[in-house]
């Protein structure tokens, strides 16, 4: 049985299942555990499926399955808020990571600096900043997500770490009293990578994300600043103090447009 099928057949036992051991793979298609593992890590790097402790496991929030595009129109006029705020922060020949991120992808519509270096995976990042003949697009290089609109791979976190930025974009899918989650393991440690080779990083999220939840943690200490729509907790306003994150609220005349 060729890899395709197999994979297919993994997926149609999650339908049913919800979860899948390496084991169960290697017994019900009589495979090697190493060839196990491939199918789970390919099975992982299409975001079908999220890595368990011994296999495999369908997501289980739905929001997550959502397309791109989807994400893309949910919040939206409180996203562009977000963007048109948040890009106000570059300033002239600067060098930006611009993550993968709907929210994001509004920074890269509003930004007005110019002579920027812009650093993605993100194909929307990179349709959008084309227009613009006075900035630089670096594209980094791996396997194209098409659903996420993204690459993604090895090669992608390998090039981040050789690349120093001004500033780092990142969005999130949760905001929690503890850190910030995503539903893969990959988006962390590319965050991770992005926030280690810039100087001040910038989180841009819209209010629902404060009340989602996710799988996989980065730690508030990788983010200097947070963009967000609307006013937060007071118990969320105190643990961002404490990490010594600069809070900026998107409210009619912000006194704080453009700060840093």
């Amino acid at each position: 049985m060729f890899q395709e099928e197999r994979l297919l057949n993994i997926l149609d036992y999650l339908k049913q299942h919800q979860s899948m051991s390496v084991g169960e793979i290697c017994s019900i298609f009589h495979v090697s555990r190493d060839t196990a593992r491939r199918d789970i890590v390919k099975l992982v790097q299409e975001g079908v499926v999220i890595r368990t402790h011994g296999g495999v496991a369908l997501p289980e929030l739905q929001k997550e399955l959502s397309s791109y595009q989807n994400r893309l129109v949910e919040e939206s006029t409180s996203k562009n808020n977000i963007g048109k705020l948040g890009a106000k922060l570059i300033r002239d020949h600067e060098t930006v990571f611009l993550d993968v991120s709907t929210t994001v992808q509004f920074v890269a519509e509003h930004i007005q600096a110019n002579q920027i270096t812009a650093v993605t995976h993100s194909i929307d990042n990179v349709g959008i900043l084309s227009k613009r003949d006075d900035l630089s697009i670096y594209v980094l290089g791996g396997y194209l997500h098409t659903q996420n609109r993204l690459l993604y791979g090895p090669s992608v976190i390998d090039k981040i770490s050789e690349i120093r930025a001004d500033k780092a974009y990142i969005g999130a899918t949760s905001v929690q009293a503890d850190g910030l989650y995503y539903p893969y393991e990959e988006d962390v440690r590319v965050k991770k990578e992005m926030a280690k080779q810039s100087d001040q990083v910038i989180l841009v999220v819209d209010h629902t994300k404060f009340a989602s939840k996710s799988r996989f943690k980065l730690d508030f200490d990788y983010v200097d600043i947070i963009v967000t729509d609307q006013s937060i907790s007071s118990e969320m306003r105190e643990v961002l103090d404490q990490k010594n994150i600069t809070l900026i609220e998107c409210t009619t005349n912000n006194p704080q447009d453009g700060a840093e």
